[in-house]
This record gives C-alpha cells, sequence and structure tokens, in this order.
C-alpha cells in the first residue's frame, strides 16, 4: 500500500496480526496481556480514531537487520526452540516450533517500519508492540530476545541520514541492554528514568536516573520535565524513540508503582508536544505493562495524539 496522505494525519499507527503468533500458543500469561495491542487497534477503529486501511502493517525483520547488533551466534541459538524455551521458560509445543521467534521478528519489523514512517511524514508513529530494551548483543534478558529499539536505529541510520537519535525510556525497568549497545556511540543519548534498577555498576545510560517506586505522580512528572529540559541544552537530536512504558501504572499487576492514569497521559503527551514543537520525528513503543488494565494507559495516549 501507499502511503501518500492527502491531508496531514497527526499521527500513524503501525501493527500485524502477526504480533500475536507465538508467545499466544502457550496458554495464558499471568502478567502479559498478549491480546492488547489487538484491542488497542480494534477500539480505535471502533471509535473511529482510524481507519483499517490507514494502518501500516509491516515484514519481520531479517537476519541481516538482527545482525546490526547480535552476534551471529546468538542468532543462531535464538533458532532453536529449547533454547528460546529456557530464556522465556516458556513450554514449547514441538522441538521444531519457532513461532516465538516470529513473533519477536514480526514486532522488531513493525519498529523498523515506524522508524522510517516517521522520518518519512515527520508524524508521530505507534508501533503497537515493541520496547524490548533489555536484549544485549549476546544475550537475552527480561523477556525481550532481540532489541528491537536498538536494530530499528541501526537499520534507520543505515539508509537515511539521521545522526543524533534520543532514546526517552519511561519504562518501569531499567533500558539496560540500550544503554549497553549505544554506551560508546555519541550520536546516540540515552535517558532511561525507572524505579527498578535492572544492572548494577557504573551508568553507562547518558542519563539514568533511579527513583523511588513509592513517587507521587507531581513528582514523579517533575523528573520527567526538568530532565528532559537539561537534555536538550546538551544534545540535539534529529529523531527520538520514545519507550512509554504503561507499568508505572498504579492498576499494573508486575511493578509496584503507583502513578495515576491521568499522570502517565500528562508524561506521554508532554513527550509528544516536546517532539511535535521541535519537529523531531518521533516512533512511540508501548514497552512494559501487565495485567487488564495496562491497555488502557497506551490506548489513552494514542487517541490523545490523534485530536
Amino acid at each position: 500500500m501507499n502511503h501518500l496522505f492527502k491531508k496531514k494525519k497527526k499521527a500513524i499507527v503501525v501493527f500485524s496480526s502477526a504480533y500475536q503468533i507465538g508467545i499466544s500458543t502457550y496458554g495464558d500469561h499471568q502478567t502479559f496481556d498478549i491480546y492488547k495491542y489487538k484491542r488497542i487497534k480494534q477500539k480505535l477503529i471502533d471509535e473511529k480514531k482510524l481507519k483499517a486501511r490507514d494502518i501500516f502493517r509491516p515484514s519481520p525483520c531479517t537476519d541481516q537487520d538482527i545482525l546490526m547488533v547480535h552476534d551471529r551466534d546468538f542468532i543462531s541459538k535464538l533458532k532453536d526452540p529449547l533454547t528460546v524455551n529456557r530464556i522465556l521458560k516458556i513450554d514449547i509445543n514441538s522441538l521444531w516450533d519457532n513461532s516465538v521467534l516470529e513473533y519477536y521478528r514480526a514486532v522488531c519489523g513493525g519498529t523498523i517500519k515506524a522508524c522510517f514512517a516517521a522520518y518519512r511524514y515527520k508524524i508521530p508513529v505507534f508501533n503497537l508492540g515493541g520496547g524490548f530494551h533489555h536484549a544485549y548483543p549476546d544475550k537475552a534478558e527480561g523477556f525481550c530476545l532481540i532489541n528491537d529499539i536498538a536494530i530499528a536505529i541501526q537499520v534507520l541510520r543505515s539508509h537515511r541520514p539521521v545522526h543524533n537519535i534520543l532514546i526517552i525510556d519511561l519504562d518501569y525497568h531499567q533500558g539496560n541492554g540500550t544503554r549497553h549497545i549505544f554506551k560508546d556511540n555519541p550520536a546516540i543519548f540515552t535517558y532511561s528514568l525507572h524505579a527498578a534498577l535492572w544492572e548494577t555498576g557504573p551508568a553507562m545510560s547518558n542519563l539514568d536516573r533511579e527513583i523511588s517506586s513509592d513517587i507521587r505522580d507531581d513528582a514523579y512528572l517533575k523528573f520527567v520535565y526538568r530532565d528532559l529540559e537539561n537534555i536538550q541544552k546538551v544534545f540535539a537530536p534529529e529523531f527520538v524513540i520514545f519507550i512509554a512504558g504503561s507499568d508505572p501504572y498504579e492498576k499494573d499487576t508486575l511493578a509496584d508503582m503507583r502513578l495515576s492514569r491521568e499522570a502517565l497521559l500528562k508524561r506521554n503527551m508532554f513527550v509528544l508536544d516536546l517532539c511535535r514543537d521541535q519537529e523531531w520525528p518521533v516512533t512511540i513503543l508501548p514497552g512494559g505493562g501487565y495485567g487488564p488494565d495496562s491497555w488502557e494507559i497506551y490506548y489513552d495516549f494514542i487517541v490523545s495524539a490523534f485530536e
């Protein structure tokens, strides 16, 4: 489909039914709702916020894409369902079932497509999946097999003249994999504001801030506002990737923060408005979010972006 818009759209959504292969095959997980992104997509259509034909449908990422970040030996290991089983602590259907890896390929392909669309159309692009910020070049961590953020950045920069990229990671958990991958790259500024420190040792992010999980709305928002204001003084991005984690939500069933639905919408719209004001193309990823209510946070964000 050739998406040459007749009129300027306020945002774009990327989604594929392939986002639900693999993981959902293994039964209901207590924390992660695999169907939440499909639910978001369908409600956006039902509420006439977007039309089905306007959804961008990506292709899965390739081995060549993944090799721009991950080790070849590591990729070979991921093609073994037994290895994936051990990493994710799930039961596999058979020794030849690679559907879980295909799920990650599909979502990573969506992040790549979202980045290219954001660059081309200069409007916010939401991927209904992604934000696998714990994966390292040679290992998977925290339900992240591959790092779609880093892969998409490397693919984009290999095809488009994009230099400085700002990663804004507001997931409950530290974006440790991403910060490690780009620790020696001055063109990539990594900012992580989190309550759960995933990796100890000296911070490698440009700004790696740990906060208390019992922080309240106003104090949390002040950190976001101040940090992004200070980042602008030392870094001039040409492109932004925003991991809009919903797991700081007070109803999240895995994390222990107590932020309100209203505060998270303020946070998300502050970042979006900043990108629009500064004319920074931005790709938005949902990151973490667990339990039956987490989908509402990302849905609120997308709806507000279309208004």
